[in-house]
């Protein structure tokens, strides 16, 4: 295998001096990529770069060696990491993705003047001004477990299928069993090694952090 790509939108401060009304124009935009990524968009797929506008209806798909930062309106980014495939829905004052494959980083900003929402199969959640890790687990009885982890802030969760629904803390995260059970929220280890940093000028940006941690750590019930 050759060399990893990294790229980095390292030319928005001017373009935004450029043409600042085609920037406020954006609904979003890929602002790093790493490995392969692709977005489709009106039925035509292309490679992923920095500077790439992202709109309503959009899939931004990471491959095994990808991962990817988006910004949606300036006030919300999402980190993909690989084999994920993220569609998104909405953006405005209700903005919403959906999270169809592997697992995502999202940081909201305080600047946020709407809602933002992240789907996974059955299961919603919605925040505003945090940070939160969602990703798919282990099939169950054909469904996929999901798990939420919250670095910041608090997310509020549902099932409204089930009409079930809880608020998982900063420190905290749950296990949604077959995307139908909510478990309660919890501080879990695995958690601790999560690289939440969406800056590659702060340092690495990818995060490959085992699930198989989280399954190891329902086992042990005992520590805060």
């Amino acid at each position: 295998m050759g060399p990893v790509r990294r790229h980095v939108l390292a030319v928005f401060l001017v373009a935004a001096v450029a043409a600042p009304s085609a920037l406020c124009a954006l609904d979003g935009q890929v602002i790093y990529t790493e490995g392969t990524v692709s977005v489709a968009s009106g039925g035509s797929q292309q490679d992923a770069a920095p500077g790439t506008r992202l709109s309503e209806g959009d899939v931004v798909t990471t491959g095994a060696d990808g991962f990817a930062v988006i910004d949606l309106s300036n006030a919300t980014q999402v980190k993909l990491r690989e084999d994920t495939r993220l569609v998104i829905e909405a953006i405005g004052d209700s903005t919403q993705v959906s999270l169809t494959a592997g697992s995502a980083f999202t940081r909201i900003l305080k600047k946020l003047s709407g809602t933002f929402s992240v789907r996974a199969d059955t299961v919603v959640a919605g925040a505003r001004g945090t940070e939160f890790f969602v990703a798919y687990g282990k099939t169950t009885d054909s469904r996929r477990d999901i798990w939420l982890c919250v670095n910041s802030g608090a997310v509020d969760v549902s099932v409204p299928s089930t009409n079930q629904h809880t608020v998982v803390p900063a420190g905290k995260g749950i296990n949604i069993v077959a995307g139908s059970t909510l478990t309660p929220a919890r501080s879990y280890k695995w958690t601790r090694g999560l690289n939440w940093n969406m800056d590659p000028s702060n340092g690495k940006v990818e995060d490959h952090t085992s699930l198989q941690q989280a399954y190891s750590d329902l086992l042990n019930h005992d520590y805060q």
